[in-house]
């Protein structure tokens, strides 16, 4: 277990940071010996200054506080013995899509090799089990949320604690932490204020640093002062954009962030900020894109990304908005300062051209959906990308995987011909099943390329686990249950190979 006696470090970094030149500068004038530089090397000194170091508003702890429980659905299963809430009549009858099928049988010459990480919510224990089904190790920590095996032997975890603000949004998690492969706790962070908190997802870049979605809480004044139809907000009085931040563990900093706030168009009000052609700017988001709850109200969660990756041979992130059903390409190699403006607009987005008036409902082909990733060097399709398409109980009542190739340029650049929208109309593969087979996850889910070709997929509104072949042969299926009344869920579930170093740690300990 972890020592919960570690220091609270609140940072706010910016007096320190800001002082610190100030202090340099009287150092060097008081004992620094004279200079002999030339005119010319004066000169050139003088005309290329220091870029300006980016300091975040955002506050950083490293006390996670106490860790709460997200309560689950109406109807689904919480720790055992506990009453639950009877479900919803729309979500018995989602529920019911493929739920006669029985666990299919293992075919041990087409499955994957490896252990596949199950991790339910609620507190309950975590565990690693190999093709036959058997639990292999089991491990647990102070907190709990989605974990992520990494190559180096340590697990990345994202955790609930309690938010006045954001207690309400779907996904708010507010920590991070770091455990080694021993076990022990390597850092905590808390990314959780009244006006932002980290939620959903999180990836570990190359040089240690990790990349988390956050939402932002600014007032539905400022909601509408920025374009906003006063009609389609919140009665809380909140709007929250989606954004991204890179935070060095380290040193509890936040080194990059994004923010949607900075990259909105509007055709609503021409007197307010952000006026423009919403199909000129194919860049931005439409702020009065609206998508009503099913009481037909608007929450303060505007776009609801619930995933996001980072491809490094491009030095890109592509994250995925639920609620607009459509995933968008940035840039990281931009510095928090060019990301403010137009250099930090979107590369690429694809899913729901209607958003950006460059198609019709006909056009989608995201529904909800889940998990979206870039598939990794090195695997079959390697390059496009990948992900959960959930299906929306109406126009699509089923789920699917989908896979497409984008139209990227050698520069980093993507094609978008004329008024058309970004394509590609045509998928480079889908897994929709039917008959028997088919499946529907109205909520979390999410899908892995696997080394011999398969591809795993998670339906987590029933904890089922099925490894698919590209011919959509099911060769491989798990179905978690604890017992509980109800049924249970499983936000993600990925395989690793049997000689990865955290999973070799978790089973030797």
């Amino acid at each position: 277990m972890i020592n919960k006696g570690v220091n609270v470090l609140n940072i706010r970094i910016w007096p320190a940071t800001r002082l610190l030149p100030a202090v340099m500068t009287i150092g060097l004038c008081a004992c620094s010996p004279a200079t002999t530089d030339s005119p010319a090397e004066s000169a050139t000194a003088s005309a290329a200054p220091a870029a300006p170091r980016y300091i975040s508003s955002k506050l950083v702890s490293t006390d996670c506080g106490v860790a709460m429980t997200a309560p689950p659905p109406p109807g689904f299963a919480d720790v055992p013995n506990e009453e639950i809430a009877e479900m919803p009549e729309m979500l018995a009858k989602w529920q019911a899509v493929g739920a006669g099928r029985p666990v299919a049988e293992t075919d041990a010459e087409r499955v994957s090799p490896g252990y596949v990480l199950i991790e339910p919510g609620y507190r309950k224990p975590k565990y690693l089990i190999n093709n036959d089904k058997e639990v292999v190790a089991s491990f647990e920590h102070d907190y709990f949320g989605f974990t992520q095996l990494q190559t180096d032997g340590s697990r990345l975890s994202s955790s609930n604690i309690y938010s006045d603000v954001f207690q309400d949004g779907g996904g708010n998690r507010g920590c991070l932490e770091e455990y080694a492969a021993d076990g022990s706790l390597t850092w905590r962070l808390r990314l959780e204020t009244d006006d932002y908190i980290h939620h959903h997802d999180a990836v570990r870049l190359p040089n240690g640093n990790v990349l988390a979605l956050v939402w932002e809480n600014i007032s539905v004044k400022q909601a509408i002062a920025l374009g906003r139809n006063p009609e389609h907000v919140a009665e809380n009085g909140n709007f929250w954009f989606d954004g991204i931040i890179e935070v060095n563990p380290m040193t509890a900093e936040i080194v990059w962030e994004w923010s949607l706030r900075n990259h909105i168009v509007q055709d609503f009000d021409a007197g307010k900020p952000n006026h423009g052609v919403i199909p000129d700017n194919p860049g931005k988001l439409d702020l009065n894109v609206v998508r009503l709850g099913r009481d037909g109200t608007v929450g303060d969660d505007w776009t609801h990304a619930n995933a996001l990756d980072y491809n490094a041979d491009l030095d890109q992130i592509i994250f995925s908005s639920n609620y607009l059903s459509e995933v968008y390409v940035i840039d990281h190699s931009t510095t928090s300062f060019e990301a403010q403006g137009s250099a930090g607009d979107f590369l690429y987005r694809w899913g729901n051209p209607e958003n950006y008036d460059r198609g019709t409902a006909e056009d989608r082909q995201l529904f909800n959906q889940h998990d979206v990733q870039w598939i990794k060097t090195g695997l079959p399709g390697a390059g496009n990308v990948m992900i959960f398409n959930n299906g929306d109980g109406k126009l699509r009542p089923h789920s699917s995987v989908v896979e497409f190739s984008t139209p990227l340029n050698e520069d980093g650049t993507y094609t978008l011909d004329g008024e058309a929208a970004y394509g590609p109309v045509d998928l480079a593969w889908e897994y929709a099943p039917t008959g028997e087979d088919i499946f529907f996850s109205w909520f979390i889910s999410g899908t892995q390329r696997l080394a011999n070709g398969n591809t795993l997929v998670d339906h987590g509104a029933k904890a089922r686990v099925r490894e698919v072949t590209p011919e959509g042969d099911i060769v491989w299926e798990y179905a978690y249950d604890d017992g509980a009344e109800g049924p249970h869920m499983l936000f993600r579930a990925n395989r690793y190979p049997a000689d990865h170093p955290a999973v070799t740690a978790i089973i030797n300990q």
